[in-house]
């Protein structure tokens, strides 16, 4: 019995710690999240611009991997939408669904472009390379358009 006792206080005490870490982690991910994008997205077009038919292959790896960290960042944005659902406003509401509606629509379309750029001939790369970029672009832009609306009507 009093290992249950000393093991549960135990647990308390590192719920305790890690909790608030937690906590500030996830508040310190959110915070400079749109100039990070935005960054990220003018080095990831630039590096796109540079790439040869030849680099075709650690293009398409860039390109997957910032299209995972935008998945991500769009789902911790819907996370945080449906967190904070009961304390919106009908307004803020209806802006949300309709910001994270058109968000996914243009991912749809960039995933679009990602596969037309992993097929792509030699002769196409060079179009297929600024339809995934321009795609890449505006997704990236109405995230951003997301982010401060959400973050401006929750203050």
């Amino acid at each position: 019995m009093r290992r249950i006792f000393i093991m549960s206080n135990m647990i308390m005490m590192v719920i305790a710690i890690v909790a608030p870490l937690t906590h500030a982690q996830s508040a310190s991910r959110d915070s400079g999240k749109a100039s990070d994008v935005k960054k990220e997205t003018q080095e990831l077009i630039s590096a796109m611009q540079n790439y040869s038919v030849e680099q075709r292959d650690k293009a398409l790896k860039e390109a997957k991997q910032a299209i995972e960290k935008l998945d991500s960042r769009i789902s911790d944005l819907g996370d945080r939408v449906d967190k904070s659902w009961d304390k919106m406003n009908q307004k803020s509401r209806e802006t949300a669904q309709s910001n994270l509606k058109a968000l996914r629509k243009q991912r749809t379309e960039l995933a679009e472009s990602y596969g037309s750029l992993k097929t792509s001939s030699g002769n196409a790369w060079t179009e297929m390379k600024k339809g995934f970029s321009d795609a890449y672009q505006a997704v990236s832009h109405s995230w951003e358009k997301a982010t401060n609306e959400f973050d401006k009507s929750n203050k």
